[in-house]
């Protein structure tokens, strides 16, 4: 029987909605050896972006230019979240036919450009998830040659992304989408109590590895704090490390960025969002 489900080949991007877009990119670079490869300029969003990679996985601060300017959705999207991770996205080999097959499914979808939309939280258990047919301008990924240990040497020591990290309320919805919706496979569902008792599920999507939380008590605790306020999902991007000493000396002494292990949904240290323009990273080795 052929396989109906969407197609992913691969997590292009996580996007970090920020106010600030050149000391947020600058912080990516410093911090964890980004490497900017292209910046925009998006007029129907009024939205002023780069990408970047940090070993292995892309990321894409974002930044409205205006605002104030509540008429452009990603200026309202902004203003209601705060700084935070925004969304990750799925190549798929054509968007419009993927639109399409999100909408039978029962999935709302939004901001739809034809090569590029949004599935709404609602639809994928808790996650805002941006879908794209295009490759990223420039993407050194596409060339053939790319080569992410081209970072090794950085200070921070990260050798790849580990997973992201999200949080749900409703565990059910997020495997129904990301296992019949989409073709993500199941890689572990098990108990967790980082940084809370939950049920932990851990699913590959294209090429990158996703889990997901779900606490007990989904009103207390860091898990149930963050599902309390206004967010779009994703809790952290946790990383791996060949360091963790020589890591935490190059954030906290060079860089002065305050560490904590209070929240954390893996068994290493993160960066306080506040000291990360609201973006959660973490750390394991």
């Amino acid at each position: 029987m052929p396989d109906s489900r969407i197609r992913v080949s691969r997590i292009i991007h996580t996007i970090h909605a920020t106010t600030d877009i050149t000391k947020c990119r600058l912080l990516y670079q410093d911090a964890l050896g980004g490497l900017v490869f292209a910046e925009n300029y998006f007029p129907a969003e009024d939205r002023d972006a780069a990408l970047l990679y940090v070993t292995d996985h892309m990321v894409e601060p974002m930044a409205p230019r205006h605002p104030d300017d509540l008429s452009k959705p990603f200026a309202r999207m902004t203003a209601r979240i705060g700084q935070a991770f925004h969304s990750f996205e799925l190549k798929v080999a054509d968007g419009k036919a993927a639109s399409a097959a999100f909408r039978e499914a029962g999935c709302t979808v939004a901001g739809d450009y034809g090569v590029f939309f949004f599935v709404k939280p609602e639809s994928t258990g808790g996650v805002l998830l941006e879908v794209c047919e295009l490759p990223m301008p420039n993407d050194p990924y596409d060339r053939g040659n790319w080569n992410p240990a081209v970072v090794a040497g950085h200070a921070c020591t990260v050798t790849g992304l580990d997973h992201i990290a999200c949080v749900t309320r409703n565990m059910e919805a997020v495997l129904h989408f990301f296992t019949e919706v989409i073709d993500g496979q199941l890689l572990e569902d098990a108990r967790t109590t980082l940084p809370q008792p939950g049920r932990r599920v851990l699913l590959r999507v294209g090429d990158t590895q996703v889990a997901f939380v779900q606490p007990d008590d989904t009103s207390t605790g860091p898990l149930g704090a963050f599902l309390a306020i206004e967010q779009n999902g994703i809790y952290a991007l946790v990383w791996k490390v060949a360091d963790e000493r020589a890591a935490r000396d190059h954030f906290d002494r060079k860089l002065e960025l305050g560490l904590t292990q209070e929240g954390c949904v893996s068994p290493g240290f993160a960066i306080r969002p506040g000291d990360f323009f609201g973006a959660r990273h973490e750390f394991v080795s």
